[in-house]
């Protein structure tokens, strides 16, 4: 599991529906939940977690997306299996990881050294701690 330590800035909300938001290494980071811990409070430091097979991988710096959340990393590591790769990046002193299908990453000829942006769907954060 990815753990990302951010401090919470900002909660909307409308009906039971919150959108978090989070600064983690000067970005902003949404985070969507039905419920958050009652002790909660704008300033205080989480961890939030994201599971790696939600991940998503971009190359492209210059592409419109749905995605609140998207950090650039420098891939650090690469492990190719026979369906699926496991490929980590650094951003701000930490390392997250991304599961991909081996499709994806022979089309995208991602390369250890390389820049791209990885996407974190504001759904599938969770606050860790």
């Amino acid at each position: 599991m990815n753990l990302i330590k951010a401090t919470l800035k900002n909660i909307a909300q409308k009906d039971t529906l919150r959108i978090a938001e989070f600064v983690f290494d000067g970005e902003r980071i949404y985070m969507m939940a039905l419920e958050l811990p009652q002790k909660l409070r704008i300033g205080e430091s989480v961890i939030l977690g994201i599971k790696p097979t939600h991940i998503a991988i971009r190359k492209d710096f210059d592409v419109d997306s749905s995605f609140d959340n998207q950090l650039k990393i420098s891939i650090v590591s690469i492990e190719a299996g026979e369906l699926l790769v496991n490929v980590k990046g650094a951003v701000g002193g930490v390392i997250l990881e991304s599961v991909i299908t081996l499709k994806s990453y022979l089309r995208m000829n991602l390369q250890v050294g390389n820049t791209a942006v990885i996407l974190l769907p504001a759904s599938e954060l969770f606050i860790v701690e």
